[in-house]
């Protein structure tokens, strides 16, 4: 059975109506690293790293005028104390780039888990055998300490198609028998698409991690590591 002409623009203003709703709540979605490994390897190679710890840094701003800096949505109902915080990824906007409804990771994964994932994984790349931090590890393993300084995506709308983007940035500390040393490792990734659809925000976040990866590759190379 056709569609009338009034039926058709009924259909696509539901539609509308629904995917504004859901911009305008708070949302959740699962991601993970390419290629993480969920356990933690004992020591039974030549090198040994321990994580000592992995914090979130990020500044969250209320109404930031950047969509880049992280917000939350506002009102009563959607404040977080710091450990909600630790899963908020990104923020949703409408195609005039007003800032809506934030996007939370799922379950207990945070940006800290995710993050320590990346630097295992990168880690075990290069054959060193990463341990918990309350691990008994030998006196000449590498220590590392990781800051979180920048994991958040967001929404920029355009005329024919909008992007998704995210960008990472991560301090380290480093204290290994060659010595005491600070780097940085960035990565960036963007996703072009026609909505904000959960698979858009992820792939931008695949690629942000991919891009990751790539650096913090050879960055830990160039650090000796």
């Amino acid at each position: 059975m056709r569609l009338t002409t009034l039926a058709r623009l009924g259909l696509v203003l539901l539609l509308a109506l629904l995917s504004s709703a859901c911009a305008t709540s708070r949302g959740e979605m699962a991601l993970g690293v390419p290629g993480a490994k969920q356990t933690y390897a004992e020591p039974t190679g030549d090198r040994v790293a321990v994580i000592e710890w992995v914090r979130d840094q990020r500044v969250f701003e209320t109404d930031p005028r950047d969509p880049s800096i992280p917000s939350l949505k506002k009102g009563g109902d959607y404040v977080l104390d710091a450990e909600g915080r630790k899963r908020a990824i990104a923020r949703k906007r409408n195609s005039y780039g007003m800032a809506l409804g934030d996007i939370l990771l799922e379950g207990d994964e945070t940006v800290e888990t995710l993050t320590r994932d990346l630097v295992t994984t990168g880690l075990q790349e290069r054959g060193i055998r990463v341990l918990q931090a309350d691990a008994q590890a030998p006196a000449d393993a590498i220590r590392l300490r990781v800051d979180i300084k920048e994991f958040w995506a967001w929404f920029s709308p355009g005329f024919w198609s909008v992007s998704m983007e995210a960008k990472l940035r991560m301090d380290f500390e480093v204290v290994d028998p060659v010595g005491n040393r600070r780097f940085t490792v960035s990565a960036y990734g963007i996703n072009k698409g026609q909505s904000g659809r959960e698979a858009n925000w992820r792939l931008a976040y695949d690629r942000a991690f991919e891009d990751y990866l790539v650096k913090q590759r050879d960055t830990f190379q160039r650090e000796g590591l």
